[in-house]
């Protein structure tokens, strides 16, 4: 705990912490919104920002993707979005789990992290490695 207390949180921009709410707030995955169409448009050569299209992710990267059940900063309804883009995705290249009582910083600072989490992440890196 003492190691972690030392580097998180970590520091970052205002404009990220902003484009965090932006996302949140409107439910849309979108780059960062000047907030006013002709900043937009010379930025993105659009009134509004564009979308991240993440069906647009190559299959053939290999997603190994965790969530827990009590998580607040990535609940399961967004779970099931980010899973519905990636619906194509070569099943070979993706692993989902989910741990119904992790929250999100149970997957770094988890009693059990390494039994319900690394051993698998290993493994799955290691069958990518050979694939």
């Amino acid at each position: 705990m003492k190691v972690f207390a030392t580097y998180e949180p970590q520091s970052t921009s205002i404009k990220t912490l902003v484009h965090l709410a932006q996302m949140s707030r409107s439910g849309v995955v979108a780059k960062y919104d000047y907030g006013d169409p002709l900043h937009n448009l010379l930025h993105y050569g659009s009134l509004s920002p564009p979308m991240y299209n993440l069906g647009n992710i190559p299959t053939n990267i290999s997603l190994f993707l965790n969530y827990g059940g009590k998580d607040s900063l990535a609940d399961t309804f967004d779970i099931a979005r980010l899973l519905d883009n990636l619906k194509n995705h070569d099943p070979d290249k993706i692993n989902v789990k989910s741990i119904k009582d992790y929250a999100h910083a149970d997957f770094i600072m988890g009693k059990s992290t390494k039994k319900d989490i690394y051993n698998e992440i290993i493994t799955f890196i290691n069958n990518q490695s050979t694939n």
